[in-house]
């Protein structure tokens, strides 16, 4: 009995398919060649390359992959494949490492993570902000349920113009404190598509609201650009219906550069008129301990005439440190709204991170 090791373009697939066909017979030389029963640690650390060597690494590897992929499958489809998976590997690696909306509202495991934020702005006094997010995968659902409690400061509220920018970045100008609890059941966790429903109620100055929440997302291999469709619907008790709706069109760029653009709008039933927004942001990976993100924000709205109403120029550098589960971020930004004649309104933004789970 052989035991054939297979080697998929994949990160870090390995599979051992059992072949029961008697043993060829081998010659002197072949008997004399080592055995590869087991991949070297060299191959395994290929297998699951980080980002930083995954952008750079060639897709010169493919040209052997029509011949597991397939007979209908030629060198342009397994090239595409690759593209595709180079495209969506970077855009979730990323996402993790910057704590995007994307990943988190997706994570689909157990964790804790506990966030300290301090931001300054011209004009305006230092608002600090302390954060935890606990959600608890249950195993005997086959981590399809999850627990969530989380404590945050209230922020902005939605019907400013700056809501399309949907990345929680802002900092709220209220010493109000949201508590939120919720169960998250997750229908569908695939890398094409996702589709979850929450809900739970949330307590602000002790009084609740309940709400339901169902999202959805829809991942696209363009050739070369991925494209990512996600809408969220929000019933609130409260604030009543909410809908956020984000297209991004993404790729990798030469130089371990990652590029992303996103059109994002929100309807809310308790404001008149649209918000809608055209953002661009360009990430670029140091190693596997630091980051950096270039942000332009352009913030609009159509009630009562359409507009543009912000602009948003930001640079995040964020890095791991001490320990593996530790983070540190700056974030300097240059802000210009309408409501000051678009002159500039400088802020910084500091935070500490601590993530506690696999």
């Amino acid at each position: 009995m052989v035991l054939l090791i297979v080697l998929h373009h994949a990160p870090g697939a390995w599979a051992i398919e059992e072949d029961t066909s008697p043993p060829p017979a081998t010659s002197p030389q072949q008997e004399s060649q080592p055995s590869r029963e087991q991949p070297s640690e060299t191959e395994k650390q290929a297998t699951t390359a980080p980002l930083v060597d995954t952008i750079q690494s060639s897709p010169s590897v493919t040209s052997s992959q029509p011949e597991t992929a397939g007979p209908t499958m030629g060198f342009i489809d397994a090239l595409h494949g690759v593209i595709s998976r180079q495209i969506l590997t970077s855009a979730v690696w990323l996402d993790s490492f910057f704590s995007d909306e994307r990943f988190i509202k997706e994570e689909n495991r157990t964790y804790v993570r506990v966030r300290y934020d301090v931001f300054k702005e011209e004009r305006s006094n230092a608002t600090f902000r302390p954060t935890v997010d606990v959600r608890l995968a249950l195993p005997q659902l086959e981590k399809k349920a999850h627990i969530v409690l989380t404590a945050e400061s209230a922020e902005t509220p939605a019907a400013t113009p700056a809501l399309p920018n949907t990345d929680k970045e802002r900092i709220g100008t209220t010493e109000a404190r949201n508590v939120t609890t919720a169960v998250y059941y997750v229908l569908r966790d695939t890398a094409e598509q996702n589709f979850i429903v929450r809900t739970g109620a949330q307590f602000t100055h002790g009084s609740p609201a309940l709400f339901v929440a169902p999202r959805y997302r829809y991942y696209l291999p363009l050739n070369t650009w991925g494209f990512r469709f996600t809408q969220e619907e929000i019933y609130n008790t409260i604030t009543r219906w909410q809908v956020n709706t984000v297209f991004d069109f993404e790729r990798p760029l030469p130089h371990n550069l990652f590029f992303r653009t996103s059109a994002t709008g929100a309807w809310i039933e308790t404001s008149k008129g649209y918000f809608y927004g055209l953002n661009f942001s360009l990430r670029q990976p140091l190693d596997l301990k630091r980051a950096l993100e270039y942000e332009w924000n352009n913030s609009f709205q159509t009630r009562p005439v359409g507009e543009l109403v912000e602009v948003l120029f930001k640079i995040r550098y964020r890095q791991s440190f001490w320990r593996e589960w530790f983070f540190f971020e700056v974030a300097p930004q240059y802000r210009f709204p309408r409501d000051r004649d678009f002159s500039s309104n400088a802020g910084i933004l500091f935070r500490l991170e601590m993530f506690f789970g696999r």
